[in-house]
């Protein structure tokens, strides 16, 4: 299954990794991810394991 990765951990991944992060865009205790030329996608406070599956192969984490 892999490693179960919280918001603030995935926010310094997508960071590192070129995606600006604004936290006033998010509904609630969500974030915008966004980048030039990609689709912006929110990353949850809670994440159940389907989303975390799209949010890993979003940013491209291999674990």
């Amino acid at each position: 299954m892999g490693k179960q990765y919280s918001q603030k951990e995935l926010i310094i991944i997508a960071k590192a990794k070129g995606w600006d992060i604004d936290e006033t865009r998010g509904k609630g205790s969500h974030v915008l991810a966004m980048k030039p030329g990609e689709r912006p996608f929110p990353i949850p406070r809670k994440i159940k394991p389907g989303l975390l599956a799209s949010l890993k192969k979003r940013l491209q984490i291999d674990d």
